[in-house]
């Protein structure tokens, strides 16, 4: 950054218009002047390292997505005292909330005034509504995962030698994010990713963010309590805003 940042404490608390951001080691972006007036004391200013591009992110936007991986390590974490039985469960009970009528309503009213938000800014729905059909694949892929082996702790490789052994073990990633538009399907897809031990982070655009908070409200977090999973394990970064 250069002298026109004002600093305290080492942090960045403002910008002015005209400033230059290095990034990719020899090169610069400029500050424009909507960006210099938007930003405040707290904020972020992230820069894309392959076009430059600066992107501000409002300390509001980062406390949520801050929280949201938080609340996803902290059940990682956990999820190793959880066995398999428990995550089979989470897929039965979360398929069998989206089979449920009175739920499935609620995520379709949801979802019908996401769609007539977007088509009022005219943007495209063909992928953000959702149908009868969406709902079957969900829940068969849902099921799908139920009676999928588990891995964790699968030996796919052992070696014997003379006084000692080398065993492959099969273990899982961490934290999984998902970062995807209006497919309200891909909760089923990705929530996959516990069968591993893995928990998940996902990021929905800002389109079906009611549908996203419904089947969240309605079907992944009383799946999540049922099973006994921690809170956390499934988790959606709550905004509407790009930055997040």
């Amino acid at each position: 950054m250069d002298d026109g940042a004002t600093r305290q404490a080492g942090r960045l608390e403002a910008l002015t218009a005209g400033q230059a951001v290095v990034y990719g080691g020899d090169r610069t972006a400029h500050v424009t002047p909507a960006l210099a007036a938007a930003f405040k004391p707290g904020d972020r200013l992230l820069v894309a390292s392959d076009t430059g591009e600066l992107l501000h992110v409002p300390a509001a936007e980062h406390r949520l997505a801050t929280a949201a991986v938080a609340r996803a390590r902290a059940a990682f974490a956990r999820m190793g005292s959880v066995n398999d039985d428990a995550v089979t469960a989470f897929f039965q009970a979360f398929a069998a909330n989206l089979d449920d009528d009175a739920r499935w309503a609620e995520i379709a009213q949801a979802n019908a005034r996401d769609v007539e938000a977007a088509r009022a800014r005219g943007r495209s729905t063909t992928r953000l509504a959702v149908s009868e059909a969406m709902r079957r694949d969900m829940t068969a892929g849902l099921r799908a995962w139920a009676v999928a082996p588990p891995s964790r702790g699968r030996v796919l490789e052992r070696i014997d030698h003379s006084g000692w052994t080398v065993e492959q073990v099969t273990a899982p990633l961490g934290v999984v994010g998902f970062v995807f538009e209006g497919r309200p399907n891909v909760f089923a897809d990705a929530a996959g990713v516990l069968r591993a031990g893995n928990t998940v982070v996902f990021r929905i655009g800002s389109d079906a963010l009611g549908t996203a908070r419904a089947i969240v409200r309605v079907a992944l977090d009383p799946a999540l309590a049922a099973a006994g999973l921690p809170e956390g394990a499934a988790v959606v970064v709550d905004s509407a805003s790009r930055a997040a």
